[in-house]
């Protein structure tokens, strides 16, 4: 399958996860060692902030553009504009790689727009 084509997937699935507050959803495409970085306060979250973040509050009106797919070989960043409502963007950076059974997300970032 076309890596543009499944990073678009596994992105949207990352977006559907958010919109349920959903772990299950998520989980599958994350690595062991993912982590984020709170682009607001530029605090590194542990894996079990992020899922406790996740359920406490999912987003069920979250949407994206401006979604973009770069692939460098075995690392690929996905990147896109999301909002919640109109006017109130945040831009966010996802890292990708490749491995033996496909795709995972090691690491990503969300931080405001003005």
């Amino acid at each position: 399958m076309d890596d543009i084509k499944v990073l678009t997937e596994l992105n949207l699935q990352f977006i559907d996860a958010f919109r349920q507050g959903s772990w299950e959803l998520l989980e599958p495409i994350l690595s062991h060692s993912f982590s984020y970085l709170d682009g607001a306060t530029g605090e590194v979250w542990d894996q079990e902030r992020y899922i406790e973040d996740l359920r406490n509050n999912p987003l069920p009106t979250i949407g994206l553009d401006q979604v973009v797919v770069h692939v460098d070989g075995d690392v690929a960043v996905v990147s896109a504009r999301s909002f919640t409502r109109p006017e109130r963007f945040n831009r966010y950076v996802d890292t990708y790689e490749r491995r033996e059974n496909g795709w995972v997300c090691v690491h990503a970032c969300v931080w405001p727009l003005q």
